[in-house]
């Protein structure tokens, strides 16, 4: 997720997507805005914060369940048209938050329908070295929140559609890679790690 524009991000879990932002975006110019409702006071709030110069870029993020009709309205310039180096990403939970002449005008990026059209497209059962190989270079890149739910939906997948019984170490071991993920680990590592751990089951 490189946020080098304008940004609408929709989904549910609001902490780990901050944390996906500020590691992505890596930098000191951040100002975060956190509400129930956004509400008219708000946008205006953050459009005096919008109009203060910086050289470098400067991101405004803005966390809300849901966004009043008037305060999207006030928003709704500055968006357009925002002042120079600065970087607006908006989170909420649905894309209905937003009236249409703010979806029209920013890209959405959807982590919701990520996870729901997520497809492993690697057979636990029958997998090889060489399978996990070419599996983990294709997810070396993903994302803090992609590579949690990679590795949740590849422990749901040997449970449920693999009938896999996991002893207490290789459960450990499942565990310990979504912790090391909410630290930001590399894909790389955590991928292999719990891919080597069900293909070794195979030679107990």
């Amino acid at each position: 997720m490189k946020l080098t524009s304008n940004t609408i991000i929709i989904g549910d879990d609001f902490p780990s997507i901050k944390d996906d932002i500020l590691v992505d975006i890596k930098s000191n110019l951040i100002k975060i805005f956190e509400k129930d409702e956004f509400l008219l006071e708000d946008a205006k709030a953050i459009t005096k914060e919008a109009y203060i110069k910086e050289e470098k870029n400067k991101f405004i993020i803005i966390f809300a369940k849901s966004f009043n009709t008037y305060a999207q309205n006030s928003l709704l310039k500055i968006l357009e048209e925002s002042p120079s180096n600065t970087i607006f990403v908006i989170v909420s939970n649905s894309k209905s938050n937003f009236l249409p002449t703010i979806r029209s005008r920013l890209p959405i990026v959807n982590l919701k329908q990520s996870k729901k059209e997520r497809n492993i497209e690697i057979n636990l059962l029958k997998m090889n070295l060489n399978d996990i190989f070419e599996f983990v270079k294709v997810h070396q890149r993903i994302s803090k929140n992609e590579l949690k739910g990679l590795l949740q939906d590849i422990f749901y997948e040997a449970v449920h559609k693999y009938s896999m019984k996991f002893d207490e170490k290789e459960l450990e071991v499942f565990e310990n890679a979504l912790k090391l993920a909410e630290l930001n680990t590399r894909s790389t590592f955590l991928l292999n790690l719990v891919l080597t751990t069900i293909i070794d089951r195979k030679y107990k």
